[in-house]
C-alpha cells in the first residue's frame, strides 16, 4: 500500500492522507496535508521519498519546528513506520507497509543488483552542495536556530533546482544532491545545471547565519555522466534515485573542491558538454579513488566569480523566515 499519514488536527477530526513521492506539510490549503493555526507555517515541512521506500521528512524554516517522536528535525529524517510528528499542536503519525514483492524490491535496492525492466540508464548532468563549517556552526547555534537556517537553505535550494526542470535526488546531512536528464538531443542539461549552481553560490553569498555575522558558505561540484535510475518494483511510482559511477564520481569531487579551496569545480566531462564560450580555470588531473584514470578538473574564471558577487551585492537583503 502506499505510504500515508493519520493526521489528528487540534480541536478537529483526525483524517487519513494517503502520499506519492512527495507531500508538503503547512498551513494553506495547497499543502497535500493542510493545518490550521497560527503557529504552523505557510510551507512547514516536506515529506520526500528517495531509493523508492524511504521516506525522509525535513522542517523547512518553521519558526516553531518540526518533531518527530519528541525531537526536533534539524537534518531531514528517515521516518520509520509508526513515527510520531508534531506541528504545533497538531499529530501525525506516519504508516507504511511493505508487500512481499516490494520489501524484495527494497533488498534488492540496497544490494544494488539490477532487476531486468527495473532500471532506466541515462545521460545527465550532477550537482552537489554542501554547507562549508558546518559543524562548527552546529556547536555556536541553539537547535531551534540551525533547523531554521537549514529548513530555509533547502527549501531555497530546493525552489532553485525544480523550477530549473532538476530533481532534488536526495538529501544527505548537509548535502543536497540533484540532476538534470538529457531530455532530447538540443537540450543542454550541464547549462541549465551550471545556472543553477551559480544561482545557488548566489543565494549563500546573499545571507549569513541567522544569530551571528558569520558568512554562510557552501561548495558545489559538477560532473556529467550516464547513471542508472532505479524505479524498483511496486513502489517505483513513488520515486525513484540515480546509481552508479557517475554518481561516485560527483561526491569524490566535493572532496577535492575542499582540498582546493574552491566554492566550485566541474569535471572535464562537464565542461566538454557545455557550449563553447564558457572559460575555467583548469586545475589539472586528480586520481579519484576507485578511478583507474585521473579526472581532469576545473573551477571557475574570475570573472564568472565577478559576475556572481555583484549579482550577490544587488540582491543582499536579508531572506525572511517562513511563517
Amino acid at each position: 500500500m502506499p505510504a500515508m499519514f493519520r493526521v489528528y488536527p487540534f480541536g478537529e477530526e483526525s483524517f487519513e492522507k494517503e502520499i506519492d513521492n512527495t507531500a508538503t506539510i503547512g498551513r494553506t490549503s495547497a499543502n497535500t496535508i493542510s493545518l490550521r493555526g497560527g503557529h504552523v507555517s505557510r510551507q512547514h515541512a516536506i515529506v520526500r521519498c528517495h531509493n523508492g521506500f524511504q521516506y525522509q521528512i525535513m522542517d523547512l524554516g518553521s519558526r516553531n519546528g518540526t518533531f518527530v517522536d519528541d525531537q526536533r528535525v534539524v537534518m531531514p529524517v528517515v521516518l520509520a513506520p509508526g513515527a510520531k510528528i508534531r506541528i504545533a499542536n497538531h499529530q501525525l503519525v506516519f504508516e507504511q507497509t511493505l508487500d512481499e514483492d516490494a520489501t524484495e524490491a527494497m533488498d534488492a535496492t540496497l544490494a544494488a543488483v539490477s532487476i531486468e525492466g527495473s532500471h532506466a540508464p541515462l545521460s545527465a548532468a550532477l550537482l552537489v552542495c554542501d554547507i562549508r563549517g558546518f559543524s562548527s556552526m552546529a556547536e555556536k547555534l541553539e537547535e531551534r536556530e540551525l533547523a531554521q537556517n537549514l529548513g530555509n537553505w533547502f527549501r531555497d535550494v530546493g525552489n532553485a533546482v525544480q523550477s530549473s526542470g532538476g530533481t532534488i535526488d536526495k538529501y544527505i546531512g548537509d548535502a543536497v544532491l540533484a540532476y538534470w536528464p538529457v531530455r532530447e538531443p538540443e537540450n543542454n542539461a550541464c547549462s541549465v545545471c551550471l545556472e543553477v549552481a551559480l544561482e545557488i553560490l548566489r543565494l549563500a553569498a546573499s545571507r549569513s547565519w541567522f544569530g551571528t555575522q558569520a558568512a554562510f558558505r557552501v561548495g558545489i561540484a559538477l560532473h556529467f555522466g550516464r547513471v542508472t535510475s532505479s524505479n524498483i518494483g511496486q513502489v517505483a511510482v513513488r520515486d525513484a534515485t540515480i546509481i552508479g559511477d557517475t554518481v561516485n564520481t560527483t561526491f569524490r569531487l566535493e572532496g577535492v573542491m575542499k582540498e582546493l579551496n574552491q566554492k566550485l569545480i566541474l569535471s572535464q566531462d562537464f565542461v566538454s558538454s557545455l557550449p563553447a564560450f564558457h572559460t575555467f580555470i583548469d586545475f589539472g588531473g586528480f586520481q579519484l579513488k576507485g578511478k583507474s584514470q585521473q579526472v581532469r578538473v576545473f573551477g571557475l574564471d574570475d570573472s564568472m566569480s565577478s559576475l556572481k558577487e555583484s549579482q550577490a551585492e544587488e540582491k543582499s537583503s536579508a531572506i525572511p523566515q517562513s511563517n
